[in-house]
């Protein structure tokens, strides 16, 4: 390993001048050294709590691009607790799967923690760590040696004193011995996204391949909770997956970074899909409940189905406000279920836009308010009126001909300001809409 001191030392260092100067450390690993602080400067802002002690070793910088952050496992392991109502058999499975049964707390201390949880991916050990607070018992397994070790090193270093050690590659013939020794009561995979070198959204092209593995584990009762791809598309996850209780939608520093499902063994109800903002604190810089601050969403893929979305009737006025969903409730597909659950006017059947007079609590933290300053039919007037105006200016085009950057180099508008420029197709004609950021009081 290498000294923390050196790290330290060096880690606001060039990497590449850093590695052809080798020689002048002869006992060190200055590879190695340079891998750890590049794996750092990618911790400090995802897992600040790692980044804060040196001597936590990241000997590869890729798996700390790709680990989760302390916000995203944190609500893992949230989830982890909520969905699991006892620590032994599910209901109507019979045998236990794991310990006694009993309630999975989140705070009420470790002697009260029953429920065992398996991370059969562990990589760096960031989602093994939050699973440790909640669990009686974490297995941590991961077939990379290197990465084993190191995780082996840093969590007996962060008091994980619950975790279990495992290295072996996941398959259909090693998993079930994995399983019947430890008998957890819910098991959490998060394949590589990666196929020689390329990216890969499918879940049979990840490894390892969790359709082939999702029957081995739910039949012994336990639950089974997956990370996929954001990318990947929700209605064929669906289709492929079986036994999927929920979906949750998750965003993090304004991306859709997580799909989280949760399958239980032997539902065959409908799923219900949930939109997640995490890592956002309140007005007063804390975290504060989710659902009070407007951070959850949640709906069945049936109402969605059924919604009838109200669209505007008359063009949007000055003062109005204007809603743009957030990546994660994109991504949930929930278009027409937002108008008709919030009474939000939709723009059009395409422009995922939303006209509102009040700002609403529930959708605070789930997309962006803007409070309209000017709406103008598109054409080439309003085009140079706007530009003339609002010479700086983000712009979005949403169910036009051409894209936002093509209709912001048509408009010869710089980026930035406080104004957003949006060029949309509506129900109404093409619009171009104005619009400030929403200051909103909702006391």
């Amino acid at each position: 390993m290498v000294s923390p001191d050196f790290i330290i030392a060096h880690e606001n260092d060039d990497l590449a001048t850093l590695v052809l100067q080798r020689d002048r450390w002869p006992d060190v690993d200055v590879a190695l050294a340079a891998e750890c602080i590049a794996s750092r400067r990618k911790l400090k802002l995802k897992v600040p709590e790692w980044y804060a002690d040196p001597a936590l070793i990241c000997p590869v910088a890729l798996s700390a691009e790709q680990c989760s952050s302390t916000a995203t496992a944190a609500h893992k392991a949230a989830i982890a607790g909520s969905s699991l109502p006892c620590g032994g058999a599910m209901p109507g499975l019979g045998s236990p799967c794991g310990t006694q049964p009993g309630p999975l707390p989140l705070a009420d201390g470790p002697e009260r923690r029953t429920a065992r949880i398996a991370d059969l991916t562990g990589g760096l050990g960031v989602d093994s760590w939050q699973f440790s607070k909640v669990a009686a018992a974490v297995l941590y397994n991961e077939m990379n040696p290197l990465l084993f070790e190191t995780a082996k090193a840093n969590l007996g270093r962060l008091g994980c004193d619950n975790v279990e050690f495992s290295n072996i590659c996941i398959s259909p013939d090693t998993l079930p011995g994995l399983l019947d020794s430890f008998r957890p009561d819910l098991v959490f995979i998060d394949p590589a996204r990666r196929s020689e070198g390329r990216k890969v959204f499918l879940p049979e092209d990840c490894s390892p391949d969790v359709l082939a593995l999702q029957d081995i584990i739910l039949k012994r009762g336990c639950r089974l909770m997956l990370k996929l791809s954001p990318m990947a598309d929700i209605s064929l996850l669906l289709r492929k997956f079986h036994c999927v209780k929920e979906l949750h939608v998750v965003e993090a520093d304004g991306e859709c970074k997580e799909l989280l499902l949760v399958q239980e063994p032997g539902f065959d109800g409908e799923c219900t899909v949930f939109v997640e903002i995490v890592g956002q604190a309140g007005s007063d810089g804390q975290a504060g409940n989710d659902e009070e601050q407007g951070g959850r969403f949640s709906f069945k893929p049936s109402e969605e189905k059924v919604a009838t979305a109200t669209f505007i009737s008359t063009l949007p006025a000055p003062g109005q406000l204007l809603f743009e969903p957030g990546p994660a409730l994109m991504k949930s597909g929930a278009f027409n279920l937002l108008s008709a659950r919030f009474e939000l006017r939709k723009l059009g059947p395409s422009t995922h836009l939303y006209i509102s007079d009040n700002p609403l609590l529930e959708l605070i933290r789930l997309g962006k308010w803007f409070a309209i300053e000017a709406v103008e039919p598109f054409g080439k007037a309003a085009l140079r009126d706007f530009a003339t105006l609002w010479p700086d200016a983000e712009v979005s085009a949403r169910a036009l001909p051409l894209s936002s950057d093509e209709l912001r180099k048509k408009m010869g508008v710089k980026g930035g300001g406080d104004v957003h420029i949006f060029g949309v197709g509506t129900s109404q004609g093409r619009l171009l809409i104005a619009a400030s950021k929403a200051t909103l009081d909702l006391r």
